[in-house]
Order: C-alpha cells, then structure tokens, then sequence
C-alpha cells in the first residue's frame, strides 16, 4: 500500500458519514415544513416558537414532531370552528383552514377531508368524538359566509365523509351546538332551543331520529295534550321543556336511545330553560340560575349563575370546577352545590378538559418567558400539580390555545405569525 492511501480512506469514510448526515437533516427538516398550499412557513419560520433543540429550562416538556402551520382563523367567530380530537393513531386538526388528520407518532399528515357536496369551510364542530372516531362538523353553504349550515359526519381515522346534511334557513356559528353520542349526533342550530332547530341523527347512517316524547304509556299523559316549547342538549342528555295541560314540565331522555330517564313538574308558571351546562349529572341554566338534578329529577341544589363560568366548566370526580373570576377557580360539590374549595390562579388561565385521571388540565401563558405552563387541579382540594411548560410564539403568546392528549403525548394547537399573516400549528410533546 502507497504512503498516503491509509489516510485517504479514513477521511474519506467520516466525510461521506458526515454528508449523509447532513443529506438526512436537509430532507427531514424541509420536507416536515412542506405542507403544501395550506403552509404558512418554511424552514426558517418562528424559530422561537418551533425550536426543538433543548433549553435547559426545568420541566420543559420534550417536543416530538411539528407539523406544518395552517393559514386558519386565530380568534373572532372563524375560531369556534378549531378543534383537536385524538383517536387511536390519528389526531385531527379542523379549522377554517379544512380538516386534517395527522399521525400521532411522527406528525405525518394522513388526509385531507373533502367538505361536503355545496359546502364552503368549517365553521363549528362537536367538542370530541365518539369512542369509534366518528365526528361532526358544520360548514358554511356554499363558498361564502352563507350560514353555518352543512353537517358533514367524518370516520377520524380515514377521513371519509360517511353523509352529510344541509339545513335550511340562517345559521350562524354562535348559536349552534353538536355533540357526537356512541350512537347518534345532536344539533340544535340556534342558542334559545327552539324545536324546530334541534336535529337528531343515527351516526353510523344520518337517519333523521325524531324528538324524544313520553312514552305512550306514560304516567304523565295530558288531558289536553303536551306543547313542545324548547329543547337543549349536552353530553349523553337531551332536556326537553314541555307545557302539559297548560303547565310546564321538564323531561330529560338519554341522546343515544331516545328514553325517557324522567320528568320534573315545575310550579312556576313561568319556569324556562336557557341552557344546560352539563349532561351528566344534569346542570341546567335556569334564566339567572345553575340547578342541578339527581339521576331521578329531583332537584339537589342551585347557585346564581354569577358564580360560575358555563363556558369554562367541567365536571370532574364529585365536583364542577368552574372559573369563579378572573384570577380564580371554585369547586363545588355535585351532591350539595356547597363550595368545596377556591384557587387563584393567573388571569389568562383556560381549562381544556378532564384527563384520564380525572384532574382537570390547565394552563396559563407567560408572556415574559414565551411559555406555556400546564398544570392539574385535584378536583377534591383544588391543589394543583404542575404538568411542564413549553415554547410559545411570543407574539401571540396571549391566543386562546386548544390542548389535547393521549397515554403518550399531548398535542397543542397554538396560533403563529409571521410577517403579520397568522394561522395555527399543531405540536406533540411527551407526557
């Protein structure tokens, strides 16, 4: 062997090691940016926000893969249609961007939803989805703000559209309501319950069911017949207020079967339901008042509906944890409605939903760190348990966030800018 020929290949081997490493980045890093039409950012995009090398900052949580931004509505009325659902292996994303589904491990985008036949973008959809990953969005009509009118019912995890459903009349994204049951979805398309906005469908084929009545051998038969007058829905339950002989009653049937669980005699003549916070047990607002039901229809308690948040509430173990003020969150007993406990928390927490221990998952934005931090809430106490923190864009660090999880990771959908355009990019991070 010539002098020199050793030393050749022992630089040549690290060289082409080193070029293919690099080779291996360039094709991870950019083709993870590239998301098509719908991408917002490429590879030098809100380094700040996205970063994946460590910070050394305790209890920062691991990211795991980012998928590429959306140019989706951040706020005002286009955000009530951003959801995250995760089924199985798949986590869906659905904005006014379109429905995405992207795979949990590495973030790979798996499909595109087709909108239904005449729809415009999504413009609201069910909080979560059912234990098969059926869930539902509404669209608007056509290809403008034409009413949030189109029901579309969607298999997580392909995609598929499985039927649709397109309503008559103006619809408007603030007054709809959808729910996704084992075996049905619920609409009411207007916020006061009025019967002819309420639908309800067999979810595997769109079968339209009809409204829940007494059954025919029922004990609470009128003389002179039963007016539907309003009709409400959340979670398993549907709440129905009736006028029987002139007086009113409330009925509650489960959503899926359509029974009768029981009926409430109301004394006062001018007894109206405005909403109903929760479906299990039964949390009803009641004109200016939360009242709460037992399994039976007796009444167990009932607060000033100013002592509580409905829209940042949650039912959890034997208690409502619910925003009391700005800086603050209360619990209350399910069984007597007393007060149980009361935390102070900073003013910009949100409260994305009960996990699988049956804490409530919070979280609060520090804008000075670009940082989210999450914690739980043991529902019984109100003490809470830090989760970890992570990386926010800090330009938009005070948007609402939607944080969703599994055994494995949490997935965080959090709005981005850059150069002044804005959208939402989803992010996994280890538990």
């Amino acid at each position: 062997m010539a002098e020199g020929e050793g030393r050749t290949g022992l630089i040549a081997l690290p060289v082409a090691v080193l070029l293919l490493a690099l080779l291996t980045v360039w094709v991870v890093v950019f083709s993870r940016e590239d998301g098509g039409g719908q991408a917002i950012d490429d590879a030098d995009d809100l380094v700040a926000a996205t970063s994946t090398a460590p910070s050394n900052r305790p209890g920062e949580l691991a990211e795991v893969w980012r998928a590429p931004a959306v140019a989706a509505a951040i706020d005002g009325v286009g955000a009530r249609a951003t959801r995250l659902w995760v089924h199985e292996d798949t986590v869906t994303l659905v904005s006014t961007a379109g429905v995405t589904g992207y795979g949990t491990v590495d973030g790979e985008r798996l499909w595109v939803a087709e909108a239904p036949p005449g729809a415009g973008r999504p413009c609201a959809a069910a909080d979560t989805i059912n234990s098969a990953g059926t869930g539902a969005v509404l669209w608007t009509a056509g290809t403008g703000e034409e009413g949030c009118s189109v029901l579309g019912v969607l298999d997580t995890a392909t995609g598929d559209l499985l039927w649709s459903e397109r309503f008559g009349g103006p619809v408007t994204a603030e007054e709809t309501t959808v729910t996704v049951g084992e075996q049905t979805v619920t609409v009411n398309l207007d916020a006061a319950g009025t019967v002819g906005a309420f639908h309800r469908f067999a979810a595997d084929t769109g079968e339209e069911l009809p409204l829940p009545a007494p059954p025919e051998d029922s004990a609470w038969d009128c003389v002179s017949g039963r007016e539907t007058v309003g009709v409400h829905h959340a979670g398993s339950r549907i709440a129905v207020l009736t006028r029987c002989d002139d007086a009113p009653e409330l009925s509650v049937y489960h959503a899926d079967t359509g029974q009768l669980e029981w009926t409430h005699p109301a004394a006062d003549a001018g007894f109206a339901v405005t909403g109903i916070l929760a479906g299990d047990p039964v949390l009803l607002l009641q004109e200016h008042e939360v009242v709460a039901y037992s399994e039976t229809g007796d009444e167990l308690w009932r607060l000033p509906a100013v002592e509580l948040n409905p829209s940042v509430s949650a039912v959890a173990g034997e208690a409502l944890v619910t925003q009391y003020s700005s800086t603050s969150f209360t619990g209350y007993g399910l069984v007597g409605g007393e007060r149980l406990w009361q935390t102070e928390l900073p003013e910009n927490t949100e409260l994305y939903g009960v996990d699988a221990t049956g804490e409530p998952v919070l979280g609060h934005s520090d804008s000075g760190a670009g940082l989210l931090r999450l914690l739980r809430l043991d529902p019984a106490t109100g003490a809470d348990t830090p989760v970890g923190t992570l990386p926010l864009d800090p330009r938009r660090a005070a948007d609402t966030r939607h944080v969703a999880w599994d055994a494995n990771q949490l997935y965080v959908l959090a709005p981005v800018e850059r150069d002044g355009t804005t959208g939402l990019r989803l992010r996994a991070f280890e538990r």
